[in-house]
């Protein structure tokens, strides 16, 4: 059984205007121990799917209109509030964008990370738990750390703290959504490397939300690829970044600066990717796409099984783009 299936998920925002579709029949299943990325431009639906998972967003803001999530069996949106509260933080855990952002300024770095305890694991809340913790995703002098303000601490110690609260409750899944977005390519190295060790150590599953596809070849096992609300392409890392089977997963690739390449000028998608709600009929890509034809403005694809556990919303992808 996947540890969480998404199945056609359909969602609205509220917005000024009123209701506005962001997630248009997406599929997607993680794997337990498994780490799969979710790729695509900013706009995509990256974020709206990952906080959807435990219906983060308020009722007020966002309503489903179709399609189911399931978690280890259950249907998330039939939970109730103690459900909810059980399923966030001990079953799904999050490291969000920007944790100078989303650390507390007003408190120190240990009490955030012992109130997290005391929610989820109160025999566990200690103050020794705590500087276990942080020694566990490499802070040096813990019971110091501990002490300190978000502001006291570098990028990627922010970072390292933000992972460390949402591993305290030993979530059987991890989202970390751009978590190397900002910091150094040094630092980048490091917060990959704790994910990868602590994948292996604790053996939870990982939701990795990232645009940058150098990274999904370094850590990711699968990879789902994101457009205007849907997933695109589907299938395990390696073979989706050695042989793309859609034209906007190849157009992704194709503008990766490579080192040693001698090139006129970068490449780029041409045009921009759709406003919520505002996408095309037909293909939702075809207005950027270099393959499209005449019929794809017209007819919808589908998500298309391709063999080798690789799939693509597109006519002309094969199947042995998955060899």
């Amino acid at each position: 059984m996947s540890l969480v299936a998404v199945e056609h998920l359909k969602l609205d925002l509220a917005t000024e205007s009123g209701w506005v579709r962001v997630l248009d029949g997406v599929d997607l299943r993680l794997e337990p121990g498994v780490i799969h990325a979710l790729v695509g431009e900013s706009g995509s639906g990256k974020s709206i799917t990952a906080l959807t998972l435990s219906r983060l967003l308020p009722d007020s803001l966002a309503r489903r209109t179709g399609g189911r999530v399931v978690v280890e069996g259950q249907d998330v949106f039939s939970l109730d509030r103690t459900g909810l509260q059980r399923l966030r933080g001990s079953v799904i855990s999050y490291v969000f964008q920007e944790p100078a952002i989303a650390l507390n300024p007003v408190m120190r770095i240990g009490d955030q990370i012992l109130e997290t305890l005391a929610l989820h694991r109160p025999a566990e809340a200690t103050s020794a738990e705590v500087e276990r913790w942080l020694v566990r995703v490499g802070i040096p002098s813990p019971a110091v750390r501990a002490r300190q303000y978000p502001h006291e601490l570098s990028g990627g110690m922010q970072q390292r703290v933000m992972i460390a609260m949402a591993l305290a409750p030993r979530p059987r899944l991890l989202v970390a959504d751009e978590p190397t977005t900002a910091l150094d390519v040094t630092i980048q190295a490091q917060i990959l490397d704790l994910l990868r060790e602590l994948r292996r150590e604790l053996g939870m599953a990982i939701l990795l939300i990232t645009h940058n596809l150098g990274v999904v070849g370094e850590i990711a096992d699968e990879v789902s690829v994101m457009y205007a609300g849907q997933v695109v392409e589907n299938g395990p890392a390696s073979a989706v970044l050695r042989r793309p089977a859609h034209p906007y997963t190849a157009a992704l690739l194709a503008s990766v600066p490579r080192l040693g390449a001698r090139l006129d000028a970068l490449e780029s998608i041409p045009g921009t990717v759709p406003s919520l709600g505002a996408w095309s009929s037909g293909c939702r890509f075809h207005p950027r796409c270099p393959k499209a034809v005449a019929d794809c403005c017209r007819e919808h694809p589908i998500l298309r099984d391709l063999g080798h556990a690789r799939t693509a919303r597109c006519p002309f992808a094969v199947g042995d783009a998955a060899t």
